[in-house]
């Protein structure tokens, strides 16, 4: 039975029942990877009724269990600036609203090994497909740190999947060695991964790409497939599913040159308007959440102190629609 895939309490029941299969984790996770955003309402509070309508648009429009996989309370989901109960809030109306057709992962980053065992409970009991885990911020761990994180993590909520995330850019990068420390735990079926350094990018796909799913999250979605990932972080396909729908197949059928060339005409220039939005005000999700606006979905502002974006940046937006030719 695939996680996250309810259709009655007995169901559930049964799911509880059965030890963790890492296989079918590997499999709920892959594909197209979507981080969806949070949405607000004009007072900053949580618009759940938004969130719900998104879901059912990227299930409308193609996505499904077996080409794609949502993360809930990811970076483009604002987890620093949610509370626990809000991050509770958005994955159950997540869930709820995918009833089954969508695999999720539930973000469960933080810097408190507390808190993320609470956020990896919560979503074992909504039967999620996994939860996405990177190493504790702000305070620099050690190795043992960051291993005892994701042990307490797994000992918590043992009928639940981890995605291990390197998010070296914060101060602890994941080198081949530690990726192999972390496999000893038996939950960790699949690793987000991007590396700062390129030899340790290459020898986790050498040494793991057999036993974990890899997920790429270094605009290198055709190389990671090339050497036996199992996803690829595309972004434009949260406004445009069709898009990631298509790229998702091309690499599944091998077609290397093809995949590559739409990851050059929209993946890179989607992460370019991203680069400037960054430079105008940190934070993530927020050039997502301008395309979603303009494409007609529920959208918002991020919270602070991520500013608003300025107008000009709608016209950003609307030129990239009209050079790859997003449907109107």
């Amino acid at each position: 039975m695939v996680p996250g895939n309810f259709g009655s309490l007995q169901q559930r029941q049964e799911y509880e029942e059965v030890p963790l299969n890492k296989q079918e984790v590997q499999a709920s996770v892959g594909g197209c990877f979507l981080a969806i955003p949070a949405i607000y309402n004009d007072d900053l509070s949580m618009n759940l009724a938004g969130m719900r309508q998104h879901v059912h648009f990227l299930i409308e429009h193609g996505l499904n269990i077996e080409n794609s996989v949502v993360l809930v309370n990811g970076a483009s989901g604002e987890f620093p600036v949610l509370t626990i109960e809000e991050r509770k809030q958005t994955l159950e109306t997540v869930v709820e609203a995918a009833e089954g057709k969508l695999a999720i992962i539930a973000g469960a980053q933080t810097s408190s090994t507390r808190d993320a065992v609470e956020i990896a409970q919560h979503a074992q009991a909504c039967g999620v497909s996994a939860t996405q885990v990177s190493p504790p911020f702000y305070y620099p761990p050690t190795d043992d740190d960051v291993f005892e994180h994701f042990a307490a993590i797994a000992n918590a909520a043992p009928k639940l999947g981890i995605v291990v995330y390197n998010t070296h850019w914060l101060g602890y990068d994941i080198n081949a060695e530690m990726i192999g420390r972390l496999a000893t735990i038996d939950q960790v079926a699949a690793v987000k991964w991007c590396s700062a350094n390129v030899v340790d990018y290459l020898l986790v796909f050498e040494r793991f790409a057999k036993d974990l799913g890899i997920i790429d999250n270094q605009l290198l979605s055709v190389t990671n497939m090339m050497m036996g990932g199992i996803g690829a972080n595309l972004h434009p396909a949260m406004f445009w599913p069709e898009w990631g729908i298509k790229v998702w197949t091309l690499l599944e059928k091998k077609k290397w040159e093809e995949a590559q060339r739409e990851v050059y005409r929209v993946l890179i220039p989607f992460y370019e308007l991203g680069q400037e939005a960054a430079r105008y005000s940190g934070g993530e999700g927020h050039i997502d959440k301008v395309a979603m606006k303009m494409a007609g979905l529920p959208s918002s502002s991020n919270r602070p102190p991520t500013r608003p974006l300025p107008a000009c940046f709608e016209s950003k937006v609307e030129s990239f629609f009209a050079k790859v030719g997003f449907p109107r």
